[in-house]
């Protein structure tokens, strides 16, 4: 008897704790977290992607940093815009104007890798323009 009384409780208490860990900082439900797409980015403040970044998924801006115990050899996070590499590191997003992004999309280290090529330890971060 006391066993489903533990687990409904253990439960209702994950949910809870689900659904505090999304308020503000993850996407809505539905959302690929991975991914911010224009109608996410025409509610943000500031003027570039990075800004966009920070607010949206400022997880993106934590995984890209280089760890301490390996940090000569990690490099740095890297930058395509429309499939071409554009920068190494997240800070080159500050270049890249707000209104000129359709969606940004980020890699992890494999998926990175497996997209586009070798040398991507921190992975990468894919930057889709909008039409003119």
């Amino acid at each position: 008897m006391k066993f489903p009384i533990a687990l409904a409780c253990l439960l209702m208490l994950t949910a809870c704790a689900n659904s505090n860990a999304r308020q503000g900082r993850d996407p809505a439900p539905g959302h690929d977290s991975d991914v911010i797409m224009a109608e996410e980015l025409s509610g943000t403040k500031g003027s570039t992607a990075y800004d966009a970044v920070r607010q949206l998924r400022p997880t993106w801006i934590m995984r890209s940093r280089p760890t301490a115990v390996v940090q000569r050899n990690q490099g740095q996070l890297i930058v395509y815009v429309d499939g071409m590499r554009y920068s190494a590191g997240i800070e080159s997003l500050r270049t890249l104007p707000i209104r000129s992004v359709a969606s940004l999309k980020y890699f992890s280290p494999g998926s990175a890798e497996a997209r586009f090529g070798a040398g991507h330890l921190l992975g990468a971060i894919e930057v889709l323009t909008a039409p003119h």
